[in-house]
């Protein structure tokens, strides 16, 4: 941990510097313009540099009838940086193992643009090694991997008087309660693998043949719409809220122990709930946000599976620039 302390504290200290001289780094970077036009902003008051810590349990579920079987990360807590514009938001976090317990490996990476009422968010996740948990029954399995990674797209159509986007990246204040609608469409891709069935042996009798999942891989695209609220309170402060329904077709690949196949029932659901409280002051912002994403296929064959990512995260911010 000490060496990821300071490794923060370097890159702090490094943007700090390389914002520093009236914006002389912006001003030598060199790109087509229609990348410069659309992702970079030149103007130094329009930049932020922030450490957060994070929550994210990144689980699935394996539902056969009437049973249910969970895949649970482990360690789910870790810390990371991001720069953040009014075009543009980075975060990339960094995993905090514990020593008690089988690790899982992580990596999470999310992007967010924003192009006047054109919002777009990228993430991608990659884990290894679940706790899988059956009523009673529980263990580690080391061999199983998900990968999942999407992009979703909405239209906003009273961007100017809201923009979530620009208070997360602390470079906007909202000084009146507004409602928010959008309208768009979202990208999603997984696939999940093991050695051998994701089903323990031990658990056969409860489920059919067709759960005993190799691999089930999928694409799928689709449409949603979203209903946001923000309302300012004391001086600094700011609360709001999002829900985002979503419906898709996805074409999906399962293959088990004994064969393999595509199943039928071509629809995903989605859903997309998140908080955020705020406090935003003149050189320095705080964000606690909360959030639950899912996404849920059917398998045929009575099975369906869902995947529930729950996150948190506290996020530190600096704005560069004169205030």
């Amino acid at each position: 941990m000490k060496i990821k302390h300071l490794f923060f504290f370097c890159m702090l200290f490094f943007s700090t510097s390389l914002f520093s001289q009236d914006s002389i780094f912006l001003d030598k970077i060199k790109l087509p313009s229609f990348i410069d036009t659309l992702f970079i902003d030149r103007d130094l008051n329009n930049w932020s540099v922030r450490l957060f810590t994070n929550y994210k349990n990144n689980r699935f579920l394996l539902n056969s009838g009437d049973e249910r079987l969970a895949y649970i990360p482990n360690n789910p807590i870790g810390v990371g940086f991001g720069l953040g514009t009014r075009k543009i938001i980075l975060d990339i976090a960094f995993n905090i193992k514990s020593k008690n317990e089988e690790p899982t490996e992580r990596f999470d990476l999310t992007v967010a643009m924003m192009l006047n009422h054109h919002s777009i968010d990228f993430f991608l996740q990659s884990y290894s090694g679940y706790n899988f948990n059956y009523q009673d029954q529980e263990g580690f399995r080391s061999d199983i991997s998900d990968f999942a990674s999407g992009v979703d797209y909405m239209y906003i159509f009273n961007a100017s008087e809201y923009s979530m986007a620009a208070m997360k990246s602390g470079l906007g204040r909202q000084k009146k309660s507004a409602i928010s609608f959008g309208l768009g469409g979202f990208l999603y891709l997984t696939r999940t693998s093991a050695d051998s069935s994701i089903v323990p042996p031990e658990l056969y009798p409860y489920f059919n043949e067709e759960s005993r999942i190799v691999e089930l891989s999928g694409i799928g695209t689709g449409v949603h719409a979203s209903l946001n609220a923000m309302v300012p309170f004391l001086k600094n402060f700011f609360a709001s809220a999002s829900i985002t329904p979503g419906i898709g077709l996805m074409y999906k690949f399962v293959e088990t122990e004994s064969g393999s196949y595509n199943p039928e029932d071509p629809f995903i659901y989605k859903l997309d709930i998140s908080t955020m409280l705020g406090y935003n002051a003149n050189k320095y912002y705080i964000n606690f946000t909360l959030g639950n994403v899912l996404f849920r296929t059917s398998l045929d064959h009575s099975n369906w599976v869902l995947n529930n990512t729950v996150k948190s995260k506290l996020a530190v911010g600096y704005k560069f620039g004169n205030r």
